[in-house]
């Protein structure tokens, strides 16, 4: 199923710069850090993985039989969200992670829900100032690190023949500051053992830019 979705994208990773910069403390350059230093570590993946449980309530048809979206919540916009697809097969709803659901399949690996994710992530990270690049490193280790006290939120934005686009928002609810990353892959690579995941991350981006940020969003 190829779905179409909007680039507004662009105009969110256009207001990014001016979301950092405004952001002068030192609790934010502090934080950005700190920040760096745990994705920079050495990690032993744990596989963290949220219990899934499927309610029939919270099913919703898509046009071919038998493939579900699991309804969940959004953030901020309705596009940012928590939705996830599954397969249903003898009565039980099974992720997917299938070379014919492209789309369906980078949705459920950002949203962390397949539990062998076997890609690579290369991360540039944003700090006050300067960029840094974060060691390549196993993609289920940003899950692993921060999956366990923050809410997890996508939106694929753009799916293509040889490549994928996509935010994925990492938020937590009782802070309420964001980790956002730009996550790009190739297409095919999605699918191959040690396909490598391109991402940009925007860390530490506090409630009153989380605002502002996404009031530009809706724009």
């Amino acid at each position: 199923m190829r779905k179409k979705h909007p680039r507004a994208w662009f105009l969110l990773t256009a207001f990014l710069a001016a979301v950092i910069v405004s952001a002068q403390d030192r609790d934010k350059v502090s934080a950005d850090t700190l920040l760096y230093e745990q994705l920079s570590m050495p990690h032993v993946t744990e596989n963290y993985h949220a219990p899934i449980t499927v309610n029939k309530r919270d099913l919703a048809s898509t046009s071919e039989r038998g493939i579900y979206i699991v309804k969940g919540k959004s953030f901020q916009v309705k596009s940012i969200k928590s939705d996830f697809y599954v397969r249903e097969k003898r009565g039980n709803y099974e992720p997917i992670f299938d070379k014919r659901y492209p789309m369906e399949s980078f949705t459920n690996i950002l949203l962390n829900r397949v539990k062998q994710n076997k890609l690579r992530i290369a991360i540039t990270q944003h700090m006050y100032g300067t960029t840094k690049t974060v060691p390549e490193q196993n993609m289920q280790n940003i899950y692993d690190l921060l999956a366990r006290n923050m809410d997890i939120y996508c939106s694929v934005t753009s799916v293509k023949k040889d490549k994928m686009e996509a935010t994925l928002v990492f938020h937590h609810p009782k802070l309420n500051f964001i980790h956002l990353f730009v996550v790009t892959v190739p297409t095919n690579d999605l699918f191959d053992d040690g396909g490598v995941v391109t991402a940009t991350l925007y860390g530490n981006i506090p409630q009153s830019n989380i605002r502002t940020l996404f009031g530009k969003y809706k724009e």
